[in-house]
């Protein structure tokens, strides 16, 4: 009674208990309830083997075992109350309260927030630059959502210190808070080189709502912008600034724009376009220096190659680093993220770190779709749920130009003297569409889209799963006949998923929000229509109800 699909639940017998997930079905008898054999430890864990339900018995001579059954009572696994501290208000947080408070309605939640605006998509921020969105639009939570949860949410506050042994961390206030549960989703800030002038008023980063407005008021939708890196921020800023008119160059130290997240031929092709937008390219150089008139409120750029570039602002967009800090200073195991386990535990069992300061199997992963993985598996583990386990995301670039389609996923260039990889290609010069496959083992490793991403979802589902292409292989890059063209006003740009696309699904019986994403494709990018989809599905929900 009162179990659902999904449940997680306990199952018990004279012998002992397991907690597994539950799965509701007429293909056995009722009244009998089912367990795999093969269960066994998971992580140190038996919370799952079925012999802790069974009788030991051996057969004195063959040493066979009895059978396995026994009588078993069901139900719905329920914990006692916590407090669950979350340090943190952006992707993983927010995907965390979500999760969390779909499982369990009792705890007490508490979250801080150093910005006095917490919860919203900072991937979306060029777009607010040049005012293509409000800020409004970048929000997480609509109206009502976030006090629906029942969370406490304290903004403007920073917590400064962790006293493990007690179990509380103190405020920039000095204020102490008890936890029994404590996440860290403190996310990144920008790199800056050494004895960079950040002081200096013609000097930005792009991070928060606060550097996009300072960075809106400074040059008022006209000028100069150089940006020091040609990476996915550095690039997006700079399309979003040339839609606006502003003249903007882009500084790269390495060879190529996106070395990290394509190969040659693609790094290429999107230089090509990027200058075709306006926008100045230096590779191969970096800024030295950069001097301010008072005067003039003009900047100068000089770069190591000897050039210099006058200009009226300069932005740093050269990568992040993850905000560790707080963890460290408490003795947690750091690398260069808070390294964390499969159910996103640090070294402490009671605190856990997801999102861009989690370090998993000597990787970090920055993406939203990464943050948002780990605060599912972690809120599922603290309600109670042992077998779901993270296993990693898999590394994935999508570049938001209104203009121009282009993505990464797993690798995209074959590693050096590795042996039994192939490539499939479909090129364009001309046209600029390029589509590349890294096939390992006849699994698909790697891709790259340019010109059209119809297949991302797809692909990231054959990449994520490590699925055997077998006569699929023969499709690659010829489409996939499951496609479906957009229907009605774009609501994710990631995947090309229309508004009435996912409205189709939803009609046809998909009413669960994380089955609806994975079904249509919507949300599995960079996140940003993940409340559109939702609002999709509440207002069906709610036009059905009697």
């Amino acid at each position: 009674r009162n179990i659902k699909d999904g449940d997680v639940v306990e199952i018990s017998s004279k012998r002992g208990t397991v907690r597994v997930h539950a799965q509701l079905t007429d293909k056995i008898k009722e009244g009998v309830v089912f367990l795999p054999m093969h269960w066994g430890k998971i992580l140190q864990h038996d919370l799952a083997r079925t012999n802790n339900l069974t009788d030991r018995l051996l057969d004195p001579i063959s040493k066979e075992p009895d059978f396995k059954y026994s009588a078993v009572e069901v139900v719905r696994y329920k914990k006692q109350p916590q407090r669950v501290i979350v340090i943190g208000a952006g992707a993983a947080a927010h995907r965390f309260l979500m999760t969390y408070r779909s499982l369990n309605q009792e705890d007490e939640i508490l979250v801080f927030s150093k910005e006095e605006i917490p919860f919203y998509d900072r991937v979306l921020l060029p777009e607010y630059v040049n005012e293509t969105l409000t800020f409004e639009e970048l929000l997480k939570f609509r109206k009502g959502e976030f006090e629906a949860l029942n969370a406490s949410i304290y903004v403007s506050t920073t917590i400064e210190r962790i006293e493990r042994s007690m179990k509380l961390v103190t405020d920039d206030r000095g204020q102490t808070y008890a936890y029994d549960k404590l996440v860290i989703a403190t996310g990144s800030r920008a790199f800056l080189p050494p004895d960079t002038p950040i002081h200096l008023p013609c000097v930005f980063t792009m991070r928060s709502k606060a550097h996009a407005d300072a960075l809106k008021k400074y040059i008022n939708g006209k000028g100069h912008v150089v940006i020091v890196g040609g990476g996915l921020l550095g690039l997006e800023l700079a399309s979003a600034l040339r839609e606006m008119e502003v003249e903007v160059s882009i500084i790269q130290l390495a060879s190529r724009l996106m070395e990290r997240q394509l190969d040659t031929m693609a790094s290429n092709l999107l230089r090509e376009h990027v200058e075709d937008l306006g926008i100045q390219v230096y590779t191969n150089d970096q800024v030295q220096e950069v001097a301010y008139d008072n005067i003039s409120k003009t900047a100068t750029a000089h770069l190591k190659s000897g050039k210099s570039l006058t200009c009226d602002a300069v932005v740093y967009a050269i990568g992040t680093r993850p905000n560790v800090e707080i963890g460290k200073e408490a003795g947690l195991t750091t690398g260069r993220g808070l390294v964390v386990n499969p159910y996103l535990q640090t070294s402490d069992p009671n605190i856990f770190a997801v999102g861009e300061v989690a370090e998993f199997e000597q990787k970090l992963n920055g993406t939203t779709a990464a943050a948002e993985e780990m605060a599912d598996i972690m809120a599922r583990f603290i309600a109670g749920d042992r077998l779901s386990l993270y296993s990693g995301t898999v590394p994935m670039n999508i570049l938001k130009f209104s203009t121009f389609d282009l993505c990464s996923l797993g690798i995209t260039e074959i590693p050096a003297k590795a042996i039994g990889y192939d490539e499939v290609i479909l090129l364009d010069k001309s046209k600029r569409y390029y589509k590349k496959c890294i096939i390992y083992k006849d699994r698909l490793v790697g891709a790259v889209l340019m010109g059209d991403k119809a297949e991302f979802a797809e692909f990231k589902k054959l990449i994520g799963g490590r699925t055997e292409l077998a006569e699929k292989r023969e499709q690659l890059l010829r489409a996939f006949g499951e496609q479906q063209p957009v229907k009605g006003e774009l609501v994710c740009s990631c995947g090309n998923v229309g508004k009435g696309n996912i409205e189709e699904a939803i009609q046809g019986g998909c009413t669960d929000y994380k089955k609806l994403c994975e079904q249509t494709g919507a949300g599995l990018g960079c996140g940003s229509c993940k409340p559109e989809v939702k609002d999709i599905l509440d207002a069906f929900m709610v036009a059905i109800q009697p």
